[in-house]
């Protein structure tokens, strides 16, 4: 009885993660950094919005094949928990005096990928710190979803043509067959292993969907955001 309580356990476990594995934002991490940055050991990787579904895995991905991360989260308690998911940089954008100061004392030579969840200001100070041939995967724009003005101004034109920067934005239903169960099979062992882990953000109730959705793009959230009956 008790060999078979612990089968159904060890069942309904890898049920549950495989379902998590699934999810389509780690397959966005996954894509993103692997097939669009194309990330070699010994490269220097940025992430913003790094404490969130996706920059979380991208993160830990990154290191996985043997990169240098850095990540930026907007709260100590975000920073906090990149440095326990084993980030080597996790710095606080809301409280650094210069963005383009704490990026550059990071990585004085530059970022060979950048993964952008954020878009707007943030990202154009990044770009402007890519190394030559810099790859720069286009996931999110949180910055400007809820804008009431006018967009940003873009980075600029010569940076990236005299640097020969590479920029993709990408959707990842692109990924289809057998890549897309490739990537499955990585990610589901990479989480068994307790190479890849990840939180919940829970809000109970449907009726906070509103405030939990806004809360979102504040970026509140640490984890997947969840709305839960």
């Amino acid at each position: 009885m008790a060999t078979a309580t612990h089968c159904r356990r060890s069942k309904t476990r890898r049920l549950l993660v495989v379902h998590s594995v699934q999810h389509r934002r780690r397959l966005t991490a996954y894509f993103g950094l692997l097939n669009i940055c194309g990330v070699k050991g010994g490269e220097t990787v940025m992430v913003n919005a790094a404490a969130g579904a996706v920059g979380s895995v991208v993160g830990q991905i990154a290191k996985l094949k043997g990169c240098k991360v850095v990540g930026a989260a907007g709260s100590d308690e975000k920073v906090a928990y990149l440095k326990e998911l084993g980030f080597d940089v996790a710095f606080n954008y809301k409280t650094v005096k210069s963005l383009e100061e704490a990026l550059r004392q990071t990585s004085p030579d530059g970022y060979d990928c950048y993964f952008d969840n954020v878009g707007g200001e943030f990202s154009n100070t990044v770009i402007s710190q890519m190394k030559k041939f810099g790859r720069i995967a286009i996931c999110g724009a949180i910055s400007t979803y809820n804008r009431t003005g006018p967009l940003p101004p873009g980075p600029d034109p010569e940076n990236i043509i005299y640097k020969e920067l590479h920029m993709e934005g990408f959707i990842v239903y692109r990924w289809q067959g057998e890549v897309k169960q490739q990537a499955l099979k990585d990610l589901l062992a990479w989480v068994l292993e307790g190479k890849i882990q990840y939180r919940e953000h829970v809000t109970e109730g449907f009726e906070n969907m509103p405030a939990a959705f806004m809360g979102m793009l504040k970026g509140e959230n640490l984890g997947k955001a969840i709305v839960k009956a």
